[in-house]
């Protein structure tokens, strides 16, 4: 379903005291680097007071980088919402953990062939068979499949190449993980976290330490994982490459452009 949004000049009238910009292909594009645009309207909005923070799928050893070059240095929420992180000292602040045994177990009968990953509390990965990945691989260490099963996670990752076809949906299905499941497109590849656990649920603990309430909050994002995000959010801004089904889950739409359209929405902000 698709539905008419506004656009940026929505925001005009909108002073948010915090504001939650998701990271892949909302604040950078496929190249890694943070248009100056949007460097430059994050300052803005930190000379205005308002707390800019990351809330991101990627681990906290491949956000804390990002965040670097754009200026953000107070908080993000890392792993789906599953940690939360200080960034000026970094510092693991919060994180939400599960036993991973019986999923990995169930996932294994039913995908025998595939890659199996968890993140640990300190985000560091664990697989049984190595892969690459931008914003999971930092201080990854391969092990068998067994050792995976025996200490708490913060998320588990399954990737299946006898899976390109049809992806891994389905599995998460028949698992009945619906509630767990972030990223699942069709790919062969689940990102799965806490039960109940996402980028909302992190920020509105974030909000909580702050005394900020969640009416007063500004948050950017483009794909399914941060559906939750936008619709917590006060105002809920989506990246305007995203597929019109996410349309639905934001109050306004900004530019195309990863970075520039982020800029946008924040150059909107009180203007």
């Amino acid at each position: 379903m698709m539905t008419s949004l506004p656009d940026v000049s929505a925001l005009r009238d909108f002073r948010p005291e915090l504001v939650a910009l998701d990271l892949d292909d909302t604040l950078i594009g496929h190249g890694g680097i943070v248009p100056h645009e949007a460097v430059e309207a994050i300052a803005r909005l930190k000379g205005m007071g308002i707390e800019v923070v990351a809330s991101t799928g990627r681990s906290f050893g491949t956000t804390a980088p990002v965040c670097a070059a754009a200026g953000i240095e107070s908080w993000a929420v890392c792993s789906n919402g599953a940690m939360l992180a200080a960034l000026e000292p970094e510092e693991i602040v919060e994180t939400i953990t599960f036993d991973p045994a019986d999923l990995l177990t169930a996932m294994q009968q039913r995908v025998p062939n595939g890659m199996y990953a968890v993140e640990d509390p300190t985000g560091v990965f664990r697989t049984n068979v190595m892969f690459n990945h931008s914003a999971l691989t930092e201080g990854i260490r391969e092990v068998s499949f067994e050792e995976l099963l025996h200490t708490p996670v913060i998320r588990v990752v399954v990737r299946s190449d006898d899976h390109l076809d049809e992806g891994l949906g389905h599995v998460a299905a028949d698992l009945g993980l619906h509630s767990v499941v972030f990223g699942v497109a069709e790919v062969a590849w689940l990102d799965i976290g806490p039960q109940g656990v996402s980028k909302a649920t992190m920020l509105q603990r974030l909000c909580d330490r702050l005394g900020i309430d969640r009416a007063n909050t500004l948050a950017i994002g483009d794909s399914m994982n941060d559906i939750a995000m936008l619709e917590w959010a006060g105002r809920g801004v989506l990246m305007g490459h995203a597929v019109p089904e996410m349309h639905q889950h934001a109050d306004v739409l900004t530019g195309v452009e990863p970075g520039v359209g982020v800029a946008e929405a924040l150059n909107a902000i009180g203007s």
